[in-house]
Formats: structure tokens, C-alpha cells, sequence
């Protein structure tokens, strides 16, 4: 049987980055893109020698459903996973949900204390992830950090080609961040669009048609937020800050045991591919 690698992408840890400006580039695998995830049952059954490498990206919502499904179809696949530091990770998350004009205060995004905010407290547990790959698989994910991406961006990269056992060009390969920070004016007027016109969230399942719609949509809505933040007059936007350092110390604190967890695990599972090893 071939190798087969699945890289369970987490949004906002250099996901879209790998899929789109990495993964192509790869020589010596079977590269299935995450527009293909449902078809890669079917790539991994026809044979070839190549190994394959499946990625895709999953939200906490559809976590575990996504792993059972593949993990049926392929139980011997070694999963990579990539984690970002939960603070770090949160204020991402959440500058992305003030981006789509759906901006609530931090303390309702995530709630720290009764666990009513919109996300659940749950959702940026990543010990947990570890465990459900651990659970489905026969091989324990190769967990690796956003730190070391940041830090050295190129090391990175060829700790995952030498897992998969893969050769590439580096010069082929972009290592400017795919998503664009925005100033901290932009969003702050994309922050005063969503209080007056806010998106509302739809758990509803809809048509392929018209979730790609409302894709482009609020696409179209974005650039043209970023570009009008550009020229928004000071006075109509509020000078209270996105987010807090006492927000983000808090959010550390709350989720320090688990991030220690993780690294723990990867300390023992895959010694020497995390920062400062």
C-alpha cells in the first residue's frame, strides 16, 4: 500500500498558504488538493506508486466527522497537523470575523466565564484534535508550530517535505504570507460597517451555487471596506482597540495547560520540529 499523508489544515495557521504556494510544488507525491478532499477515497484506491498527500481544511465544526470519513477510507494515513498559539490564534480568528462584518465584542466572541460566546470555549482546544487523530488513525499526527513557520519559514517547509518524502525547488516557492494583514484603520472601519450592518451567521446547509455566491459576495464586501478604511474619516471611527492586552492574557492563560499539552506532545512524538528545539 502507498503512503498516504492528510494534513487536517486549521483556519489562521498557514493553511491556505501550504495548499496554494507549497503543497503544488511538491515532486515525488500525489498532491490532492482541498478542492478534491471528498474525491481523495478514490485517488488513494487507484493505484501508483506515489505517495499521496491530501490537505484540507476543517473548522471545529466539522472536525471530527471530516477525520471519521477519511479515516475510513484510509486508517493508515499519517495526519500532519499545524498549530498556532491560542491568543495568537484567537485575535486572527477573530480579526477574520470582524473582516466578514460580523463583529461582536471580544468578551461575546469567546466567553471565558459561562462559555455562551459565539465560539465555544471547546473550539481552540487542540489537544483534543491530537487525540481525535490519535483516535482514527494508526499513526499519531506529526504536530508542528506556527512559531517555526514565522521563525523560519524555509526550515519548515522541508520538515514537512522530508515527513512526506517529497523533493522541490525552492525557488519555485512564494514565502510571503498569503493573507494580507490589514491597518489597524481598515479594520477598525470594517469594525463600525459590522455594528451597523452586521452578517448574520447561517448554520442552515444551502445550495453549492448559493454559498458560492455569498462567498464572492462578501468578498466583494471586504475590498471594499479595506478600501474605503482608507479614506474614512477619524471622527466616525471609535478609537477603543480591537483587542486588549488584557484580553489576549487572558485568553493565554485560560488555554496554557492545553497549549503545554501540545507541546508536550510534540516534544515526544516528534522531537526537534518545534521552535527553540
Amino acid at each position: 500500500m502507498r503512503d498516504v499523508f492528510f494534513h487536517v489544515g486549521a483556519g489562521r495557521a498557514a493553511s491556505r498558504w501550504l495548499q496554494e504556494r507549497v503543497f503544488p510544488h511538491f515532486r515525488g507525491v500525489r498532491y490532492v488538493p482541498r478542492t478534491r478532499f471528498r474525491q481523495s477515497a478514490i485517488v488513494e484506491r487507484r493505484g501508483g506508486a506515489l505517495p499521496v498527500l491530501v490537505s484540507r481544511q476543517l473548522g471545529y465544526g466539522e472536525f471530527v466527522s471530516a477525520v471519521e470519513w477519511f479515516a475510513r477510507a484510509a486508517p493508515a494515513a499519517r495526519p500532519i497537523l499545524v498549530l498556532r498559539r491560542h491568543d495568537e490564534w484567537l485575535r486572527s480568528v477573530y480579526l477574520r470575523e470582524i473582516k466578514e462584518l460580523r463583529y461582536v465584542p471580544f468578551e461575546a466572541f469567546i466567553d471565558f466565564e459561562r462559555d455562551e460566546g459565539v465560539r465555544p470555549q471547546s473550539s481552540a482546544l487542540f489537544r483534543e484534535r491530537i487525540r481525535v487523530l490519535e483516535d482514527h488513525f494508526e499513526h499519531g499526527p506529526l504536530v508542528l508550530f506556527f512559531d517555526r513557520l514565522v521563525d523560519d519559514p524555509r526550515s519548515f517547509v522541508r520538515a514537512i517535505a522530508d515527513y512526506v518524502g517529497a523533493s522541490y525547488d525552492e525557488t519555485r516557492i512564494s514565502f510571503r504570507p498569503s493573507n494580507r494583514s490589514y491597518r489597524d484603520r481598515q479594520y477598525r472601519f470594517l469594525r463600525e460597517v459590522g455594528r451597523r450592518w452586521p452578517v448574520k451567521r447561517r448554520a442552515e446547509p444551502a445550495p453549492a451555487a448559493l454559498r458560492w455566491l455569498r462567498v464572492r459576495s462578501r468578498r466583494l464586501a471586504w475590498h471594499a471596506g479595506v478600501a474605503l478604511g482608507r479614506v474614512a474619516p477619524e471622527r466616525i471611527l471609535s478609537s477603543d482597540p480591537l483587542l486588549t492586552d488584557e484580553e489576549l492574557a487572558r485568553a493565554r492563560a485560560f488555554y496554557e495547560a492545553d497549549w503545554e499539552a501540545c507541546v508536550d506532545y510534540a516534544r515526544r512524538h516528534n522531537p526537534g520540529l518545534i521552535a527553540g528545539d
